[in-house]
């Protein structure tokens, strides 16, 4: 995990650091706190918890931990439950200008951006310092940065461009650089980190990004440019070594405590932990993934055509959904059985009380399971030591399968595919295409905000078709009291203007117009 004695300092960076990206108004260019980025940089402690003030832009709650997932409720994978309409509408793919969730993602990516700037800008300037801290710490603000810009730009497509000169300059209001801009800077920030991270971690730094990490991305990066030799270099230099191998078990990458020593394949994640300066180094990805009556708030609900999506005998299935009936370790909080809920596996015990899941306690009958844990001592309160997997070795070895069937063939891509699926305990497969890779992808990679994206470039590359798609109504479990109730019908693919979102309003407010709003908004 991240040394201890650096929380407190990772914290304070929130105040201490001026960035480009305020949170309320990201153009405003306000100090906060006694520091400034010219006065702050001092010494290498100052650029351990400079750097970790990037990260901790990852812990708030309409960043990565929730609003992200938004977006990926659009797919058919996820109905977005809950009371925000504007989640809804992007679900719909109904989104407009003014929605507050299409807000959310712009100031929080600009304030990780905002803070690897600064990091990239003074850290070179610091007298004296380990020359290993010098180079990991450069390698971790290229990488966060790199991280936030590849997530805007598959959002909004084009968006501007802030680097260092914008630091010195002072000037944060520019117009929009291209996507493919934004991707060859994406590239270029990189392809430093994997120059300047090291492969591995001593214990007490466990939770920062390693060479791998920015391999995998960069993997990444190249597939959604269809740059499948490069995708297939750096993929393969992450599946290629042993330290950061396929964790034995599924499970692993989703277990208090086995994700810190069992698991060597979460590249990038949440480093949550349970802290004595509460919720400061949680995400909440886990209150807004569980069961409402288990102290969730119960926002992303599986669908059944997702459900219904595993192999018999796919050990993911039960490590992904929680199913009706399905109770989870340490979880004590007790709910009352309704007349409605006293079906099948609870009939005849309405009126009891029942620490497993009711249908009551979500609209399509499951809810994602892998971001759901509860506290040892069986107080009921969520466990947020349950670290959030952002990127996977497991998503490496199909970004690999990928690009070697799009450049090679059906085939080509057998002995990856059939890596992830042994550990699965299921059967190799022999002459995988495309549809094989896509369902691979599914099951593997399930609830981790992944689907939307990739269909997205698939129908851009017309290896799907959104329009069948999203033609299919949602629909909720076959198990009374559901009964395949149709949970959002048949939605309508907008081309091209789908693909993105529209850039918020008061972004484009703010910037008196030098930001211009995305196409067909």
């Amino acid at each position: 995990m991240i040394s201890n004695k650096y929380k407190i300092l990772m914290i304070s960076c929130l105040s201490l650091l001026l960035t480009q990206g305020c949170i309320k108004k990201p153009l405003d260019q306000t100090p906060k706190g006694s520091y400034t980025t010219g006065s702050y940089w001092r010494n290498q402690s100052d650029v351990i918890a400079g750097v970790l003030g990037i990260y901790n832009i990852l812990y708030v709650e309409d960043w990565v931990g929730h609003a992200l997932y938004t977006y990926d409720d659009q797919s058919d994978d996820i109905y977005v439950a809950g009371d925000h309409p504007d989640f809804k509408s992007v679900g719909n793919l109904n989104a407009d200008p003014s929605l507050q969730v299409i807000y959310y993602t712009w100031p929080f990516a600009y304030e990780q951006i905002g803070r690897a700037n600064n990091a990239i800008l003074y850290i070179p300037k610091v007298p004296v310092m380990d020359q290993p801290i010098r180079d990991r710490s450069m390698g971790e603000a290229y990488f966060l940065r790199a991280h936030a810009y590849f997530i805007l730009s598959q959002i909004y497509g084009d968006v501007p461009l802030i680097l260092e000169n914008n630091v010195l300059s002072g000037n944060y209001n520019v117009a929009k650089s291209t996507q493919a801009q934004i991707w060859a800077q994406v590239e270029s920030d990189l392809v430093k980190a994997v120059s300047l991270l090291p492969e591995t971690y001593a214990d007490a730094d466990k939770g920062r990004v390693s060479k791998g990490a920015a391999e995998g991305l960069l993997a990444k990066l190249y597939l959604f440019e269809d740059n499948f030799n490069k995708a297939i270099q750096y993929g393969s230099a992450v599946t290629g070594d042993s330290n950061y191998a396929l964790s034995p078990n599924y499970t692993d990458n989703f277990t208090v405590g086995v994700q810190q020593t069992g698991s060597t394949e979460l590249l990038f994640a949440v480093w949550n932990q349970n802290s004595e300066i509460s919720g400061s180094l949680q995400s909440p990805i886990n209150i807004y993934f569980s069961p409402r009556p288990w102290n969730g708030w119960g926002f992303h609900h599986p669908t059944q055509d997702f459900a219904g999506t595993f192999e018999t005998g796919d050990k993911r299935k039960a490590a992904t959904l929680l199913s009706v009936g399905d109770s989870i370790a340490n979880q004590t909080n007790m709910v009352s059985i309704s007349a409605d809920d006293a079906v099948q596996m609870f009939a005849g015990k309405a009126g009891q009380t029942t620490g497993r899941m009711l249908p009551s306690m979500s609209e399509t009958g499951y809810y994602i399971r892998k971001y759901t844990a509860y506290m040892p001592s069986g107080d009921g309160n969520l466990n947020s030591d349950l670290k959030q997997p952002l990127l996977r070795t497991a998503e490496v070895y199909l970004i690999v399968a990928e690009a070697k069937i799009r450049l090679s063939g059906a085939g080509s891509g057998d002995a990856e595919i059939n890596a992830v699926r042994a550990r699965a305990g299921l059967k190799p497969v022999s002459g995988a295409g495309m549809q094989q890779l896509i369902h691979e992808k599914r099951v593997e990679l399930g609830g981790e905000n992944v689907r939307w994206q990739d269909l997205l470039r698939w129908d851009k590359d017309k290896v799907v078709n959104l329009d069948t798609i999203v033609g299919k109504p949602k629909l909720a479990s076959p198990l009374a009291p559901y009964n395949s109730a149709v949970i959002v019908p048949a939605r309508t693919f907008k081309r091209p203007k789908n693909y993105f979102m529209p850039i918020p309003q008061e972004i484009i407010d703010e910037s008196k117009g030098v930001i211009t709003q995305n196409p067909n908004y």
